[in-house]
């Protein structure tokens, strides 16, 4: 009994140090405005992307497997029923290239940097070098 009032003795300052100004900081959710843009972005598709990227269905290769495009540029992905598009594991920028199979889509790149991307169930690559 003696030991368990001993430790109540000891704990109960540091219980009493709480400074209440402090307390809410703790607690405070992150800003919403910390995160940061995304750098790819699903747009529109425009009469003229400066690039286009398929899929051939023969070979199991994009054609072309490199873009290379300016800061907001649009890359149009145009993907057959048995291809698709997943961002690489190399791609550290954004996840955010993807388009699902039998799907057009066109994607913006905000960013300067490379967006290496791969077929899902095929495993070969491309990349969108942003300049």
């Amino acid at each position: 009994m003696l030991v368990r009032a001993s430790l109540f003795a000891l704990l109960v300052p540091f219980a009493a140090c709480s400074d209440s100004k402090n307390d809410a900081s703790i607690d405070a959710p992150a800003s919403q405005n910390d995160a940061a843009a995304p750098s790819v972005t699903t747009v529109t598709c425009p009469a003229s992307p400066a690039a286009t990227i398929s899929a051939v269905n023969t070979t199991d290769a994009y054609s072309p497997s490199s873009a290379t495009i300016s800061v907001d540029g649009i890359v149009k992905f145009v993907m057959p029923s048995d291809h698709d598009v997943v961002a690489g594991p190399s791609n550290t920028i954004d996840t955010g290239v993807a388009v699902g199979f039998s799907t057009t889509k066109c994607l913006k790149f905000s960013k300067a940097g490379t967006f290496g991307f791969h077929c899902g169930p095929h495993a070969f690559t491309g990349t969108v070098v942003v300049q």
